[in-house]
């Protein structure tokens, strides 16, 4: 798993700066999907957790946490086990849940308060999940993640600033 939060942070590293120093546009769905294809799919590696690139999904379904009264919540993108990978098991029921959460907060150099608490809440609830929350925000020239695991967020580890700021 370290290897694979690894590449998460080289990748969105990569990314934030390239929307920042291109000047880049787009809001919260555009990045994503842009990040999801142009980024993170080209980091797939043979013989690691990351291997292929249908292991990404956007607007991933997992099973709801405390914090949700539906029975699932979709989250920007999620990382599976396996391609195709998915919250259903045989019985048509949610109780599965992704190696990896990120949920995208766009034009916010903070993190937004409902996204950290429920990414801490459903990571404690699927401790084996990496969470990841991304906010950026293009005017201030800031792109940012955190990492949170087991409920426990860890605010600075990713910061991307302008190369000439």
């Amino acid at each position: 798993m370290q290897h694979l939060e690894q590449t998460i942070k080289r990748t969105l590293s990569e990314f934030g700066s390239f929307i920042i120093d291109n000047q880049w546009y787009g809001k919260e769905r555009e990045a994503v999907s842009y990040y999801a294809f142009g980024f993170l799919a080209n980091a797939c590696a043979h013989g690691t957790l990351f291997y292929d690139p249908a292991q990404i999904v956007l607007e991933t379904r997992l099973p709801s946490g405390p914090l949700n009264k539906k029975k699932e919540v979709c989250k920007d993108l999620g990382i599976w086990s396996q391609p195709g990978g998915n919250c259903w098991n045989t019985e048509r029921m949610s109780v599965n849940y992704p190696l990896v959460l990120v949920e995208w907060k766009a034009n916010n150099a903070s993190f937004n308060k409902y996204d950290v608490a429920h990414v801490k809440s459903l990571t404690e609830q699927a401790p084996q999940m990496l969470g990841i929350i991304v906010t950026f925000d293009l005017h201030k020239k800031v792109f940012r993640g955190a990492r949170v695991e087991g409920g426990v967020m860890t605010e600075g580890w990713l910061e991307v600033t302008a190369k000439n700021e």
